[in-house]
């Protein structure tokens, strides 16, 4: 059966793309495209469960999806993918630039959670490509160099000053972040609150669909949740929670040759009766119609 598969190291994601770079290094891996360029081929949809931030000098005949948005500008570009997210490329010519794989406990927060809460940027449900001007792709790129170099030179604290370098990418992806955002939170507590109830919704989406499950986590009232996610997204936080509900059977639909059924109760809907009512209410189609117009089998 077509799945949608998932790559759990940087190894393994290296070789689907058929590219000879290796690295044993589990927690972090930074090099430049060109260096795997020749190798590498196009890849239909997968996900991973390692973060990922390039930064993009220009690409030609070279396009990525990611979370079904296509993406074929990639001049002068920073590009977030965050664990889970459904990504693909295609490959006819060339792409230049920085890339990085990385897991949240290299960083070394407390735990995913906490690093997320920092960098918003990596929400699974946002699709983060941001354009940035010639000054803070200078600036960025001097911190990828120095990675580099401390990845090859390997001297003492090399770890720790790679750390330091990659910290410092990621507060200045934030900042690009919060000057495209249009909408911010207006307070911590609120961005604290949103950037849970997102990550608890990724986490639990497939078997907790009430506001309540999400609010008694949080140790909130369910109507304090809801206006603290209506006034930092503009959405409500069941349609948050129905959203995502949708996309992952979206993506199922789309990448698989899984049955209908099958679907409907690995998304934990009782019947796939219920499965196709709210499938149609929320995208105006039924998950077979989806499937013909959408199917990507192929791919």
């Amino acid at each position: 059966m077509r799945t949608i598969p998932v790559y759990h190291q940087f190894n393994e994601l290296h070789e689907v793309t058929g590219s000879s770079l290796r690295t044993s290094n589990v927690g972090f891996h930074c090099f430049k495209m060109s260096s795997v360029d020749e190798d590498m081929r196009s890849l239909p949809a997968y996900r991973s469960d390692f973060f990922t931030l390039a930064l993009s000098f220009g690409s030609e005949n070279f396009s990525i999806d990611i979370n079904d948005r296509h993406f074929d500008d990639l001049e002068s570009a920073l590009i977030c993918v965050a664990p889970g997210q459904v990504t693909s490329f295609r490959k006819e010519g060339n792409w230049s630039g920085f890339c990085t794989f990385f897991k949240a406990e290299f960083m070394q927060f407390k735990s995913e959670l906490n690093f997320l809460e920092a960098f918003p940027f990596f929400n699974i449900q946002e699709v983060n490509l941001f354009r940035i001007n010639d000054t803070a792709f200078q600036h960025l790129s001097s911190f990828y160099q120095q990675i580099l170099h401390e990845q090859e030179e390997a001297g003492h604290y090399h770890t720790e000053v790679i750390r330091a370098c990659f910290q410092a990418i990621l507060w200045r992806v934030r900042r690009v972040y919060e000057a495209n955002s249009i909408k911010q939170a207006s307070d911590k507590a609120s961005l604290i609150i949103t950037s849970k109830f997102h990550y608890l919704v990724n986490k639990f989406f497939a078997t907790k669909f009430m506001v309540e499950d999400y609010a008694a986590m949080l140790h909130i009232t369910p109507n304090h949740l809801s206006q603290t996610i209506k006034a930092a997204s503009g959405r409500t936080a069941k349609s948050y929670i129905s959203q995502r509900r949708v996309e992952e059977a979206k993506y199922l639909l789309k990448y698989t040759d899984e049955d209908v059924s099958s679907i409907s109760y690995r998304l934990h809907f009782s019947e796939p009766t219920h499965f196709n009512k709210f499938f149609k209410k929320e995208t105006g189609h039924t998950p077979l119609d989806f499937r013909k117009q959408h199917s990507k089998h192929g791919n």
